[in-house]
């Protein structure tokens, strides 16, 4: 039986006057693999970077280990925790110029969760191992290529033992040739179990790798269910419409 990890109920933002999210609902049960689709301004960044507090949600209410109540409410220690037990691999990698990727992976880990150096550096490692980059761990971002990047990002977030990973269009920063490199480690942690809610526009991947797909347009959820469902035999003619135009491109 799956154990439900995430919920999270009429989540709502809004940027002056212009309404973002207008009251959406996502479950995560542990194991899942939750790819977000959507036309370009569905709301798709945002919705992720509220669920996670890298923005204030307006309302919402969340259910997360022992963390319950509204976003609006969230004490500095319950949001804190929440971004604790949480990875979040970002669109443009995000890694500090200035250190090598092992530094990048380590520096959750010391700061974070104010683990001994050692112990960090071993653990740094192992996820590097796990990404493919254990040979460029004294590389600064400036020697690797953008894919290499991205996967010393993925390296960080599984370095912290996150209960969710969410990745925000991960490869959408990449050169087409670069893209394969990060979904081949995408697909090696959801094969490993690993929770992950994925925001991206490669639809052939996301048919693969999820086990349930939410659709959203203008702020809403228009659609959602298992991949087959969707991709195959969607309800909505606005699924139907989306999916005919960017399956043709990817």
């Amino acid at each position: 039986m799956n154990v439900q990890m995430l919920k999270i109920r009429g989540l709502k933002k809004s940027y002056a006057e212009n309404e973002i999210l207008k009251g959406i609902d996502l479950d995560v049960k542990k194991g899942d693999v939750i790819t977000i689709i959507g036309p370009s301004g569905a709301g798709k960044t945002t919705l992720l970077r509220n669920i996670t507090t890298l923005e204030s949600a307006d309302s919402g209410k969340i259910e997360f280990e022992n963390i319950q109540g509204d976003y609006s409410a969230l004490t500095r220690q319950e949001t804190k925790k929440l971004r604790q037990s949480i990875g979040f691999v970002f669109q443009n990698y995000n890694l500090f110029n200035n250190k090598t990727a092992l530094q990048n992976v380590m520096e959750g880990l010391l700061t974070a969760k104010r683990m001994p150096k050692q112990e960090a550096r071993t653990e740094a490692l192992k996820a590097l191992e796990r990404v493919g980059l254990l040979e460029y761990k004294d590389q600064y971002p400036v020697q690797l290529s953008g894919g290499q990047q991205q996967r010393v990002g993925i390296a960080r977030a599984i370095a912290l033992k996150p209960k969710v990973i969410f990745f925000d269009e991960p490869t959408s920063a990449l050169d087409p040739e670069l893209v394969g490199e990060v979904l081949q480690v995408m697909r090696s942690l959801a094969h490993e179990g690993t929770t992950m809610v994925i925001v991206t526009h490669q639809m052939r991947f996301a048919q693969e790798i999820s086990n349930k797909i939410v659709f959203m347009v203008a702020g809403r959820v228009v659609e959602s269910g298992t991949a087959q469902a969707v991709f195959e035999n969607p309800r909505a003619e606005r699924t139907r419409q989306f999916l005919a135009e960017t399956l043709v491109q990817y």
